[in-house]
């Protein structure tokens, strides 16, 4: 994914009625959960408080993929 289409997915899924958290997959094969629709977007990433209590950020040219947690998915 180019960074343009992560800008543009994240901001998609942190919109979406009802949110349902999502997972982003990094290129160095990490992964993050987003637990929450609350997200500073600035350019070129994003960062949001992490479940505990620390800041936890990402640049948009190093996520891989997004997608819906599995948690969440529905069968």
């Amino acid at each position: 994914m180019t960074p343009e289409q992560v800008e543009k997915r994240v901001i998609e899924l942190i919109y979406r009625e009802p949110f349902v958290p999502f997972v982003l997959e990094m290129t160095d094969g990490t992964t993050l959960e987003v637990p929450h629709p609350r997200l500073a977007i600035n350019g070129g990433g994003a960062g949001f408080i992490g479940p505990e209590g620390g800041l936890v950020d990402f640049e948009f040219k190093a996520v891989r993929n997004i997608r819906v947690s599995p948690k969440e998915a529905v069968a």
